[in-house]
């Protein structure tokens, strides 16, 4: 079944997003996993999340600094 794109609480495209730690609030620094996916890892609190699967709390507009 197909996600209504109304519905869908992430931005269309990861331009002019910071990804940052729900947690803290740092940068996070993606990396490359050992099985070929990748990840977004904040090194001060020592957590992260794949890729692909960010949490909306992670993503922060460039400009404004509001989280999306």
């Amino acid at each position: 079944m197909k996600r209504n794109w109304k519905d869908d609480p992430f931005p269309a495209s990861g331009r002019h997003y910071l990804y940052v730690c729900p947690d803290c609030g740092s940068r996070m620094e993606l990396h490359d996993l050992r099985d070929g996916d990748q990840a977004y890892w904040c090194h001060p609190c020592a957590q992260g999340h794949r890729a692909g699967e960010p949490p909306l709390e992670a993503l922060r507009h460039e400009a404004s600094g509001e989280v999306a």
